[in-house]
């Protein structure tokens, strides 16, 4: 085997999706250099699976007042809009939006209690009654008896936010593999290298900062160096997939009786140009896990029949995607209410815990990292990673 080299670097960030990416760009812009190491293609995971809904939190505040996880989300849409007109550290110009709000509509049951609730002082200025004649197609049924509100928490496309996340830091990022290329030198909460077969050799790599941004690959890498604390957690995801020629555009959050919508609806276009409905919500959650893929389809066909019986969807494809969210362990086994970023020894352990949150992620690992003490740009000789594929185009 040839002889070592060794690269030193202010941050190595471990992991290919969008808040590994958005705080590697953020972390570049500040000037410090930085290498990615991805194991598996980009955004593939949570990223890829995600609705794309940049959050503002009103949809946690739904049931009727604001909470500390609706607190946290409120400046995030006006963030992430900012990113996509190219201003501040990520430029996201190149991304697409969607739409730029959603729709929140309400089943019968409750009209009185959000008309009360979205009429408020609490939220008033981030939400507006939408009048009839302006309705969304989708709704311009007189069989839909509730009320609908417009709530301004856009939806982007997450494969162009992957891709153009990933073009900030293309010449920082690397495809690895732990089992074959790459093995880590750890102990007592701190990296002390990482050593990498490449096509030109072996490079130690060193750093300043070790960011684990991987999601559920985070648990593994903190047994590996010896981490036993914050521990992680899995909250799995069973979504739904309504793929039509002529469906037409739905973003939407659905307000039932219970704490949770019933449903949570984006609209994406497949490879084939085919609009697909991606279908989230309390019906993606508990006990849709738990069923099979099929139970799941005739779950969410029944809903719809329940909660938008105008909506013929009998030529539709139906298919199902399962995902899982990866979290700091809590003790509730909910969601922690903003992203977790927290430093042990030379090591980052962070989760966004929502896509939303990627902007507060990389702001609070830029403070944990500080100032830039190298400026080599890390070769590594190995491949590229390349853009993994969202759950509409694996059906």
């Amino acid at each position: 085997m040839s002889e070592s080299k060794q690269l030193n670097v202010d941050t190595v960030i471990i992991g290919g999706g969008v808040a590994a990416l958005w705080t590697a760009n953020v972390l570049k812009r500040s000037g410090q250099s930085i290498c990615v190491l991805s194991n598996s293609p980009l955004g593939e995971g949570q990223s890829l699976a995600a609705q794309g809904v940049i959050h503002g939190g009103l949809k946690y505040a739904a049931g009727g007042k604001l909470n500390e996880a609706s607190e946290a989300l409120a400046a995030m849409p006006s963030r992430w809009l900012d990113a996509m007109a190219g201003k501040g550290p990520v430029d996201l110009s190149g991304a697409d939006l969607l739409c730029d709000h959603q729709v929140l509509w309400s089943l019968p049951t409750v009209v009185s209690q959000v008309i009360s609730f979205f009429g408020s002082k609490a939220v008033r200025g981030r939400s507006a009654g939408i009048k009839r004649d302006a309705y969304p197609e989708v709704f311009r049924s007189p069989e839909y008896k509730g009320r609908l509100f417009r709530i301004d928490e856009p939806v982007v496309d997450p494969v162009s936010i992957v891709r153009e996340l990933a073009a900030g830091v293309a010449q920082e990022t690397w495809l690895v593999d732990w089992d074959s290329n790459i093995s880590l030198e750890a102990g007592g909460k701190q990296v002390e290298s990482i050593t990498i077969i490449g096509d030109e050799g072996p490079v130690v790599l060193k750093a300043e900062n070790y960011l684990l941004a991987a999601g559920a690959g985070n648990g593994p890498l903190l047994d590996r160096i010896g981490i036993a604390t914050p521990e992680m957690q899995l909250r799995p995801l069973h979504q739904l997939i309504i793929r039509n020629d002529d469906l037409p555009d739905f973003y939407s959050v659905c307000v039932g009786n219970g704490p949770k919508p019933p449903l949570v609806s984006t609209t994406h276009t497949d490879s084939t140009g085919r609009k697909v409905w991606y279908i989230g919500g309390d019906i993606a959650e508990k006990d849709g896990v738990v069923r099979s893929e099929s139970e799941q389809i005739e779950a969410g066909k029944a809903l719809f029949k329940k909660v938008m019986p105008w909506v013929d969807l009998s030529g539709a494809d139906w298919f199902t995607c399962r995902s899982e969210r990866a979290e700091p362990l809590t003790g509730t086994g909910d969601r922690p209410a903003g992203a977790f970023c927290e430093k042990q020894g030379n090591v980052l352990i962070a989760w966004p815990t929502k896509l939303a949150l990627a902007p507060d992620l990389a702001d609070q690992a830029l403070a944990h990292t500080g100032a830039s003490a190298n400026d080599t740009q890390a070769c590594l000789g190995l491949p590229r990673p390349h853009l993994g594929t969202p759950p509409w185009d694996l059906t």
